[in-house]
């Protein structure tokens, strides 16, 4: 029997559990960590489609009845359990396993707080009592276990203490040390890389096909495959034309320029959309960070913006760039506890501009 044939995968995930299905040491609970973006849900419904395909030669086929139901999250052995709001309503819980059922990779776009609540973890205990409704594996997923209340996860470890027979566990997490341990210590750990380039470029190609160079973006979302769908389809070259200008601004001191480019993401106030312009500021000071010390072009993140970052860095090659960093994380942080978003990004312009160091050259910037 062949196992995750066709699967786009990190080597090391497929080769343990590949060896754990041939001998038959599949663990009762897994527990599934890493960054975001690295495929963990996506994975666990490919685990739950081998343990139930009916397929004799290559598990999962991807084909038959069983694959095709747990790929449309309608198979009656297999949970999947997320983080919501008890405010939504039915349809919107219906859109959101929509966008898994189209991309497993994508992410859970659920409004409002996260919560999961016990009475979902009773009724999955009082269904565990039972076994599997078609005689293969029932396996339950719950992603963001570290939203479950302590009520709920309390209760949960008297399922992972005397879990039934064909009944795995996979609960899935960003953030390991948000897990009690006392659950933890019950499952099995799995860490998760990140995946390469090319294999984000290959999970694009299946999900979203594009046609442009997505190579800046893979860089730009930290090897996150959820941000690159998000990026694909967001002010992505907008954003980042902005925070060029945003530079440009702050090194000659127009202030008046800086207010005016300020004031243009006022209709666009989210908190998302502010906090992705910083992640992209800090990513070209990185790569002129790089440069300075050797990098070539190649080993940049914004690869299509190397001239630009050459001048800036023969201008500036001696900017402060752990202070600079610590700038822009505490902006983050503020507009993260709902900072005014205009004074916080022109105070951040006014102590980047103090942090540049002095200037060599007075050539353009971008």
């Amino acid at each position: 029997m062949e196992y995750f044939q066709g699967i786009i995968l990190q080597d090391r995930i497929r080769e343990f559990f590949t060896r754990s299905l041939h001998n038959n040491r599949l663990a009762h609970a897994y527990l599934f960590y890493g960054g975001e973006g690295r495929g963990k849900e996506a994975f666990a419904l490919t685990l739950a489609q081998a343990l139930n395909c009916q397929s004799t030669q290559t598990r999962p086929c991807g084909q038959c009845p069983n694959c095709q139901r747990i790929a449309h999250f309608n198979h009656p052995d297999v949970r999947f359990i997320f983080p919501a709001s008890k405010n939504l309503k039915a349809e919107q819980l219906h859109a959101i396993i929509g966008t898994k059922i189209k991309n497993p990779y994508a992410a859970l776009s659920v409004p409002g707080s996260k919560n999961i609540p016990i009475d979902a973890i009773r009724e999955l205990k009082d269904e565990a009592r039972f076994g599997s409704v078609e005689g293969g594996y029932r396996v339950v997923i719950i992603t963001g276990a570290e939203y479950m209340s302590r009520e709920a996860a309390n209760s949960f470890l008297k399922l992972l203490e005397e879990p039934p027979e064909r009944f795995l566990i996979i609960l899935i997490t960003e953030t390991l040390h948000t897990i009690l341990d006392t659950i933890r210590s019950r499952c099995q750990p799995v860490y998760f890389p990140e995946f390469t380039d090319e294999q984000i470029e290959q999970i694009v190609a299946r999900y979203d096909p594009v046609e442009r160079d997505i190579r800046p973006l893979i860089r730009m979302s930290g090897y996150n495959v959820k941000k690159v769908f998000r990026m694909l389809h967001a002010d992505y070259m907008e954003q980042r034309e902005w925070v060029l200008q945003f530079l440009r601004s702050l090194i000659v001191e127009n202030y008046f320029n800086l207010n005016q480019l300020i004031e243009q993401i006022r209709g666009k106030n989210t908190q998302e959309y502010i906090l992705e312009l910083l992640s992209i500021l800090s990513t070209w000071f990185e790569d002129a960070f790089h440069l300075i010390n050797g990098a070539s072009s190649e080993q940049l993140i914004n690869t299509d913006k190397s001239e630009p970052l050459a001048s800036f860095a023969r201008s500036f090659p001696e900017f402060k760039m752990n202070e600079i960093n610590q700038a822009i994380e505490n902006a983050a942080n503020a507009i993260e506890r709902n900072a005014h978003p205009v004074l916080t990004l022109f105070n951040l312009a006014i102590e980047l501009h103090g942090l540049l160091g002095h200037r060599k050259e007075l050539k353009e910037v971008t």
